[in-house]
């Protein structure tokens, strides 16, 4: 029998093999196509983080660029990355309700440049939807131009390279401000303290192949540099008596107590102990109409005695363009319905055989009233004529004398203004209104006679934390010195940056090694705390020990080359500081004079557009409308571009072209012939532009607040008068031109020709800083002391001594006051930190 053996069937099977091998051929792709998606996550996520990185780097640049924007705003706009001043970039900024007004609102004053405080135009009141300063890539235009062109500077972007860094965003605004309210427009407002300078936001983008890949912002908080402010060239809470022969030049001494000024000079007439002569009369001025009176083609009048009766009358004047002779008193002349019935700008009145024409009215009237300020054009009276120093007055808590023999300056030695100017035929050049005694306390209102001496005593517990705040490393400009004994009664040591000790007279020789070159103390110039012996605050009977004195001679100046110059701030804690025989340690270099003075009364905005009087519209039409006045007491000079070429352009002219008699001067005297005085501006008038073309003169000057202009002396002589007086400019002879920018090497500058542009050479124009000369000064800044001074020889300061302790000098020590001091410049001059970043954080 045979078996059949089943065989199991194969059909089934059939295909298995190839479905499980393309299950594993799927699974292995799966596996590998997962293998590159992470490899390519990865990637994509590297490539994002170093866009993110490149942005948030990018910003930092920004934030950075714009801080040295605020370090020197004149070195950015040199260099094209400095915003342009104008609206498109600014935000209006509304507050008090109503009130509106821009940040840097003069469009001729550099944004972020100093003063950073004071005045509402020169602080930042907005959030960040509402910064002051807005420069969005988003809004086109000039925005993406002036980004285009910062990015274009900070980062390498080479053209049709597919990726670049673009900042894109710019914000600043308001620091933080505890306390104060943000107003519906989202303006901040408020009287308390604010926590810095400003605010700054700076976005920056990754672009690739014209798409944003990554975008990062960095917000940083900006402080000032709490240098201290300091307004005299001599200052002191001690007396200055007996020995102490100072020579002050060019800015204001002050004690608290008894003064012997040994240097008589003759300043700027002062009606008052806080006004100065109001040379604003006659400027531009026009004088009170009168009856039987002889008039000249170009006179301006305004009919006194009809303004309380028609006040429309105080926006118009009256131009003569016939000249003759007003109709007399009897018959009676034209009475006020006269001028009453002709006040639209263009009209003509005949007045006997004098014609006029109605204009607008002059910025300044002269009164007919009994009031001496306003009675005369004390222009006239200064103008052509030379005064010793018109910069230094001197102020005592005490007594004032002056000269070795002890000379009370007017008889009325108990008055505190002894010699005020009070009489117009006093003579300007011959009577000590400057000087001031018994400065007990200040008097109320506008005109006081006596404004209290009081000594600006820096308050130790506050610099001393200042200057042990700044880390003491050799570039950050702030150190903090610790006492660590004396080797000789002249010679202190001190431990500093680095930890190094050395003597306080090395520390403090910031005199550079050649024209340019490394301070010899291998520090910044700065702000320098020498602390006291035992770390104690010396003042208020807290206990502190004074250091042994300093004294800066040939023999305490041990560096190579011999040479001693202190730059900065320096804060002593001393018994005494002085100098003697420092012949071998001086070189002769330039340096600037103050600048001109000026009437912080303000200008009348003029519409560019139209080229006449910027109006308030609330308030009609000429003669009834008023004018839009910009600049009173801001504590800066300000003008109008009109021209737009960064600088007050001043026509001047002859005025006495069309008379053939000399200016007449309030004293009765008579200046010489001719006289040239700025044209103001007028409604249809062109400034001049030098820098577009030299050879268009114009008609007129830029709107601007009435200054004194000055001859400055040359530069090997700096103990000259001033001469007040504006230049003919066709004149061939540049000797009223004199230099303010300095040479390639020491003691040198360039040289001034009719071609020079204002910010090289002294004008006709305001100078805000005067002309160079030469000097030898073994102090460039200030220096204050806890103690006094004691000193022999002819040592040379430039900028500003202050002591609280007596000064007690024999020989001649002169002190030439440095004006920028006082307006905060000389941080710009010895490169030093304006503002310092107090936080810093990325979004």
């Amino acid at each position: 029998m045979r078996l059949k053996i089943k065989r199991p069937s194969r059909r089934r099977q059939k295909g298995s093999a190839l479905l499980i091998s393309l299950m594993v051929m799927v699974g292995l792709s799966l596996l590998g196509l997962g293998f590159v998606a992470v490899s390519e996550t990865e990637s994509a996520i590297a490539v994002n983080e170093r866009n993110y990185v490149q942005a948030r780097a990018a910003a930092e640049a920004g934030v950075q660029a714009v801080v040295e924007m605020f370090q020197d705003a004149t070195w950015a706009k040199d260099r094209g990355i400095l915003p342009p001043n104008t609206t498109a970039l600014k935000t209006l900024r509304t507050y008090d309700g109503t009130e509106t007004d821009y940040y840097k609102s003069n469009p001729s004053d550099l944004l972020f440049d100093i003063p950073l405080k004071g005045v509402r135009g020169n602080k930042f009141y907005g959030g960040l939807d509402t910064a002051d300063i807005m420069i969005r890539w988003t809004d086109g235009g000039l925005d993406q131009t002036y980004l285009t062109a910062l990015s274009n500077a900070l980062f390498v972007n080479p053209p049709g390279q597919p990726e670049s860094l673009r900042i894109s965003d710019i914000r600043v605004y308001a620091p933080p401000w505890p306390a104060a309210t943000l107003n519906a427009q989202g303006f901040w407002e408020g009287s308390t303290p604010r926590y810095g300078v400003a605010t700054i936001r700076v976005t920056a983008q990754k672009i690739v192949n014209g798409r944003v890949r990554g975008e990062r912002s960095v917000k940083a908080i900006l402080a000032e540099t709490p240098f201290p402010t300091v307004d005299g060239a001599i200052e002191t809470s001690g007396s200055l008596v007996g020995q102490g022969n100072f020579h002050v030049y060019w800015g204001k001494i002050l004690s608290e107590k008894d003064m012997q000024v040994n240097r008589p000079a003759y300043g700027m007439p002062w009606f008052d102990g806080k006004n100065m002569m109001w040379f604003e009369y006659g400027y531009d001025t026009s004088t009170p109409h009168k009856q039987n009176q002889a008039y000249d083609v170009g006179d301006v009048v305004h009919p006194a005695g009809c303004l309380a009766g028609d006040p429309d009358l105080v926006k118009i004047a009256y131009q003569c363009t016939t000249a003759g002779t007003t109709a007399p008193i009897s018959p009676p002349g034209p009475d006020c319905a006269a001028f009453t019935a002709n006040k639209s700008p263009g009209a003509t009145v005949v007045d006997g055989t004098v014609g006029w024409t109605v204009v607008h009215a002059r910025t300044v009237r002269l009164e007919s009233d009994s009031t001496f300020y306003t009675n005369f054009n004390w222009l006239y009276q200064l103008v052509e004529r030379t005064i010793p120093d018109p910069w230094l007055h001197a102020r005592a808590r005490g007594t004032l004398v002056y000269d070795n023999s002890k000379i009370v300056p007017c008889s009325d030695a108990v008055n505190p203004h002894p010699c005020d100017y009070n009489l117009e035929t006093q003579s300007v050049t011959g009577r000590y209104s400057n000087f001031f005694q018994n400065l007990t306390s200040t008097d109320a209102g506008t005109r006081p006679e006596r404004i209290e001496a009081v000594f600006p005593t820096m308050d130790y517990e506050f610099w001393k934390a200042v200057a042990q705040s700044g880390s003491n490393d050799p570039d950050s400009g702030i150190y903090y010195f610790e006492y660590a004994g004396g080797v000789s009664d002249t010679h202190n040591n001190f431990k500093g940056p680095g930890g190094k000790v050395k003597d306080i007279v090395t520390w403090i020789n910031a005199a550079p090694l050649g024209a340019g070159g490394k301070p010899l103390n291998g520090l910044l110039p700065g702000f320098y705390f020498f602390d006291t012996k035992n770390k104690k605050s010396p003042q208020f009977d807290k206990g502190g020990v004074l250091t042994p004195e300093v004294s800066i001679n040939s023999s305490s100046v041990t560096t190579s080359p011999k040479k001693f110059q202190a730059r900065g701030y320096i804060y002593m804690n001393a018994e005494n500081f002085g100098s003697s025989g420092v012949g071998v340690l001086i070189w002769d270099d330039v340096y600037p004079m103050p600048g001109e003075p000026y009437r912080d009364i303000g200008f009348r905005q003029v519409d560019e557009a139209t080229n006449e009087y910027l109006l308030n519209p609330a308030a009609g039409t000429i003669p009834t409308a008023d004018y839009v006045v910009f600049g009173v007491d801001n504590r800066q000079h300000d003008y109008q571009d009109i021209n737009g070429n960064g600088q007050l352009d001043i026509f001047v002219a002859d005025v006495t072209a069309n008379n053939t008699l000399p200016l007449l001067r309030p004293d009765g005297d008579t200046t010489s012939t001719p006289v040239w005085l700025p044209v103001p501006w007028f409604e249809g008038c062109t400034p001049p532009n030098p820098i577009a073309d030299p050879k268009v003169v114009g008609d007129c000057s830029e709107p601007h607040e009435p200054y004194l202009n000055f001859i400055y002396p040359d530069k090997a002589s700096p103990r000259d008068g001033i001469k007040i007086g504006w230049s003919d400019p066709s004149s061939t002879v540049t000797g009223w031109r004199k230099p303010k920018v300095r040479g390639l090497t020491e003691n040198s500058t360039v040289a001034c020709t009719t071609d020079s542009t204002n910010s090289e050479c002294t004008s006709n124009s305001w100078d805000e800083d005067g002309a160079l000369v030469t000097l030898q000064p073994i102090v460039w800044g200030a220096l204050y002391n806890e103690g006094g001074y004691s000193g022999s020889g002819n040592a040379i300061y430039y900028g500003a001594i202050l002591m609280r302790g007596d000064f007690n000098a024999t020989g001649t020590p002169e002190v030439f006051f440095d004006e920028c001091l006082a307006r905060g410049c000389l941080e710009t001059q010895l490169k030093m930190q304006r503002v310092f970043v107090s936080s810093m954080e990325t979004d």
